[in-house]
């Protein structure tokens, strides 16, 4: 065996065995390492899922747990002071909140969707590179703490659905919505139902199709127009459009297939209606979408740069 792969293995250990502590606080290091190199989250996985280290880890736990079932490896790390995986059980992409864990920081790595059933049958829907926050005592308020998510949230008028990003507080009334969160900038679009955005004496009440964007966190809130059906549409794996720019495309893209896409000076404006399909490689993904879009694919280091299919846009 290699002796850099050697070396995966002991930092993954490592990082599996600190993770356990409750006062574990090097998220955003963790985060990064696995980021780093695919062998990374492997290596973690690989020390999750061997039996005699997992029995050793859960000694390590401050409480008992039941180790997740899973009918294949589960993409996807978190934690918050609990023992390994648990508080969650996956199988293949799915994630089922277990209400007897303490809060949870439950991450995808980029390019790869999750979706949390949460005890009151509330949905979420994690988009590649999100981290959202969630304690099992009180599932009914979850912090964005970066990244993409859908909500579907069952209606409970005793029990309001409230989604915390940064300050920023969304009120929820049985709803159907998303939520991107980059640093302080966010985007709230509702598909059905209603949202409310900061609420009290200067709230913005969302309906459907209604679209909230804010540029930072002193800025102020701009309301506009997206079709429903639209909203959200990357947790069925496809990305659908209604007269959206090619620098909306390219940032969904990024997004969804975990490689930087970027647009040539010119084409970002460029309008856009109709469906692309996120099946297959981020290759083969755009291999489909250069002709829908108009445009070619050209690879620059770890991703690509939207150009015109044919010389300068017009």
């Amino acid at each position: 065996m290699r002796a850099d792969h050697l070396e995966i293995e002991e930092a993954a250990r490592l990082w599996a065995i600190r993770a356990q502590d409750p006062a574990f606080a090097e998220w955003e290091g963790f985060t990064e390492w696995l980021e780093r190199d695919p062998a990374h989250l492997a290596a973690y996985e690989a020390a999750l899922a061997d039996a005699d280290w997992a029995a050793g880890l859960m000694a390590l736990a401050p409480t008992p747990v039941q180790a997740p079932v899973a009918t294949s490896r589960p993409r996807w790390w978190f934690g918050a002071g609990a023992a390994i995986a648990a508080g969650i059980a996956a199988v293949g992409g799915w994630a089922v909140l277990d209400r007897e864990a303490p809060a949870q920081q439950i991450a995808t790595a980029p390019g790869e969707h999750r979706t949390i059933d949460l005890a009151d049958g509330s949905q979420i829907a994690l988009n590649g590179a999100t981290r959202v926050t969630i304690d099992p005592d009180t599932p009914r308020h979850v912090v964005l703490d970066q990244g993409e998510a859908r909500f579907a949230v069952r209606h409970d008028a005793s029990k309001p659905f409230v989604v915390m990003a940064g300050t920023t507080r969304l009120l929820d009334a049985g709803t159907v919505f998303n939520v991107v969160r980059d640093g302080e900038a966010l985007e709230v679009a509702v598909a059905e139902g209603a949202v409310i955005y900061q609420p009290g004496s200067r709230e913005v009440r969302l309906a459907p199709g209604d679209t909230l964007k804010r540029a930072g966190s002193g800025a102020a809130p701009v309301v506009g127009r997206a079709n429903p059906q639209t909203i959200g549409s990357w947790a069925s794996g496809e990305l659908q459009y209604d007269n959206a720019s090619l620098e909306q495309v390219a940032r969904d893209l990024t997004r969804s297939l975990g490689r930087p896409v970027r647009t040539a000076d010119g084409v970002g404006k460029l309008p856009i209606s109709g469906t692309l399909r996120l099946e297959g490689s981020p290759e083969e993904v755009l291999a489909r979408a250069g002709p829908f879009l108009g445009v070619r694919f050209v690879k620059n280091g770890e991703g690509w740069t939207m150009s015109p299919a044919h010389g300068a846009p017009r």
